[in-house]
């Protein structure tokens, strides 16, 4: 049994981890049964009908409606649904640990209700939401099955040191993490660091283990060869903190420079409004797509002449990010922008494509577009670096943990 709260038609990054899992599994001789959210009529989560496609025809899906802010649409032009998100987002202190808590005891109840007629052997429950990790915890305790919790994210680590909440809720969290890494049989995660934390927050800390994000290769068939088709592509979220100015002041002094150069720039996902004026006015060589479905970013990911990835500074050094891991799928070059001293960074260094420079570091960006726009960018995929992030590999090491949570 999976608990995800997102699966698609969910679309977004949230989605990928599980729906790689649920993907292979079967090729290990696990039968999956997800339970997961439906859609919220208003969510402020892009959709991806195209991921329905994905689903192996033997996976069996249960979809769940939930009760959150999500459920009402955040507009004046529906009052009465402007007027009960705004509760909601009043009292959101008593959703704990986050919206979706009134959707634990529900998926709870749906999922032991699917494991005792499906005979599961296992419950494998993702997070965040980290309502999901609770619910899994519950539905395990009810139908005395073992439960495989997945952090994608940290829980209560990194809202302790950015003082997100009050002491007491802090010290609830806790709480309640500490009853998911006590009850769990097993706990994954994404990165070194995040490893660690959870073994030292952990009262079973052998329990602990790494599971990095990977990209199905299934998914990169076809990249493209030579110079690519003028692109520079990137897939994922923009906001302030990214620090995108950098490279926003190296293109308009590289558009300067070389006004005759085909390279355009197109950007993929959410921009916050603090970056809305980049784009404006509307322009072919720097371009906001908004948001496309996942089908379409591979394709653009193979195809382009650059992939561009920016990598938070806040991020820890030792994290990869599941985007990068995507864009090393792809196996073309790649520009990030964040920590040079960082394990991504590292990685991308390894892999061949590309390198990492300062996001403030205009004239190295700038120096960067000019070696492109020369095709002089060196891009040599190193398979030995890039193949152990085959999700393939990724899902027989979840295999082997699963196997071991329930004593076969």
């Amino acid at each position: 049994m999976c608990l995800s709260y997102h699966y698609p038609p969910f679309g977004g990054v949230a989605v990928q981890r599980m729906l790689r899992f649920t993907r292979y599994l079967r090729e290990q001789d696990f039968h999956c049964h997800v339970v997961c959210a439906a859609p919220p009529k208003a969510t402020s989560i892009p959709l991806d009908p195209q991921l329905l496609e994905a689903i192996p025809p033997d996976v069996k899906v249960t979809r769940l409606s939930s009760f959150e802010p999500e459920c009402f649409v955040n507009s004046w032009s529906l009052p009465w649904d402007k007027i009960r998100r705004n509760l909601f987002k009043t009292f959101a202190g008593v959703l704990i640990p986050d919206d979706q808590a009134l959707w634990i005891e529900r998926a709870a109840r749906a999922t032991v209700r699917q494991a005792r007629e499906q005979g599961a052997q296992v419950l494998l429950a993702t997070g965040p939401p980290f309502s999901t990790l609770m619910a899994g915890i519950r539905a395990g305790q009810q139908c005395g099955l073992p439960v495989v919790v997945d952090y994608r994210d940290d829980w209560t680590g990194v809202r302790r040191s950015q003082n997100l909440y009050s002491a007491q809720r802090q010290q609830h969290e806790e709480k309640l993490e500490q009853e998911v890494l006590s009850q769990a049989r097993a706990v994954i995660t994404v990165t070194p660091t995040l490893v660690e934390d959870l073994k030292a927050r952990s009262p079973h800390p052998e329990r602990v283990h790494l599971l990095f994000n990977g990209f199905d290769p299934d998914h990169f068939p076809s990249p493209a060869s030579g110079w690519g088709d003028a692109t520079i592509f990137s897939a994922g979220s923009l906001y302030k903190k990214r620090e995108p100015d950098g490279f926003v002041q190296a293109w308009q002094a590289f558009r300067q420079q070389c006004p005759q150069s085909r390279l355009r720039f197109e950007l993929a996902g959410p921009v916050a409004d603090d970056c809305r004026h980049y784009f404006e006015p509307v322009r072919t060589d720097f371009a906001w797509l908004g948001f496309l479905p996942h089908q379409e970013v591979r394709r653009r990911l193979q195809q382009a002449s650059l992939n561009l990835a920016w990598l938070d500074p806040t991020l820890s050094g030792q994290a990869y990010t599941g985007k990068l891991l995507e864009y090393l799928g792809a196996r073309r070059p790649v520009l990030m922008l964040g920590p040079p001293q960082s394990a991504a960074a590292q990685l991308l260094k390894d892999s061949g494509l590309g390198f990492t420079l300062e996001c403030g570091d205009v004239p190295g960006i700038l120096a960067a577009l000019q070696r492109l726009d020369a095709d002089q960018w060196p891009c040599q995929p190193n398979s030995p670096i890039i193949e152990p992030f085959d999700v393939r590999q990724q899902v027989a090491q979840l295999a082997a943990i699963l196997r071991e949570a329930t004593g076969r």
